[in-house]
């Protein structure tokens, strides 16, 4: 892992797919599942979008070959959004054709406000052709309540997070507590009615309080999990998966871990505290 500086490592599993394969059978020793993610965005050359897209084929593979228990993550500017719809349309219905035929599963995660829209746009249409597509949708949006209506017309399986990406208050929530009362309120609409909600947060408050809501309405276990960040709260991951929740680490892997690490810190100042603060936190 030369390539990757040290005070990435603990967030970044590997420099390469081997790297990253070996870290989730570690995490699967001890009952955690993963969702595995080539690090990269923003591509503008269709060869470097075939690239990836043929990366993720090989890596659905090879998930399949080892038996290891982790789906997988993808960012459409990495299938050439910025390039052509088309292209990406293309290049996304054949990752997920190979997620059908091996029974996975493929996360198209969300990002900044200018591909909201054509994100959950292409979601739509590849869940009337596929079976393995769920989204990422972010609390602190305005319109995310909307969404969560559309997700659940289409395929009902999405991951439901805080956001990442600094937006106007015009777009987003900025209120801390508001952006927790608002994720509360749409965890809960999707966890009553979603085929599965992924619960991506490292938030104490907010876990106690769905770990709550999971017990009182009887939510069957099958139809959620938390899910964390890689080098994240990892004594919280193991406690939850020791009391019977199902639990995903994202794991990214590969050489372009800055858009992933030092892009992230940039976009929003309370993310340097955050990060430095799971430096000695577990």
């Amino acid at each position: 892992m030369a390539s990757i500086p040290f005070y990435a490592r603990r967030f970044v599993s590997g420099a390469n797919m081997a790297d990253a394969l070996t870290s989730v059978e570690k995490l699967n020793a001890r009952k955690v599942s993963a969702s595995l993610d080539l690090l990269g965005e923003n591509i503008t050359s269709e060869t470097q979008a075939r690239a990836c897209t043929a990366e993720y084929v090989r890596l659905l593979e090879a998930i399949a070959t080892r038996k290891i228990d982790s789906h997988v993550s993808l960012k459409l500017t990495m299938l050439g959004l910025d390039i052509s719809e088309s292209l990406c349309v293309q290049l996304l219905g054949e990752v997920l054709a190979k997620a059908d035929a091996l029974g996975n599963r493929v996360a198209l995660d969300m990002e900044g406000t200018p591909y909201t829209e054509r994100t959950l746009a292409m979601y739509e249409a590849a869940s009337r052709d596929f079976r393995s597509p769920e989204i990422v949708l972010q609390a602190y949006l305005k319109r995310t309540e909307a969404d969560v209506e559309r997700v659940l017309k289409a395929n009902g399986r999405l991951r439901l997070c805080k956001g990442a990406y600094r937006e106007p208050d015009t777009l987003a929530l900025q209120d801390m507590k508001d952006i927790r009362a608002n994720y509360m309120k749409l965890a809960e609409r999707a966890l009553r009615e979603a085929k599965r909600v992924c619960l991506a947060t490292h938030d104490d408050a907010l876990i106690d309080a769905l770990k709550a809501f999971i017990a009182r309405e009887k939510i069957p276990k099958e139809r959620y999990e938390f899910q964390m960040l890689y080098g994240m709260r990892e004594k919280t991951w193991f406690r939850l998966a020791d009391e019977g929740h199902n639990v995903t680490v994202y794991v990214p892997y590969g050489e372009h871990w800055q858009a992933y690490y030092s892009r992230r810190l940039a976009e929003r100042k309370e993310n340097v505290f955050f990060v430095l603060k799971n430096l000695f936190r577990d």
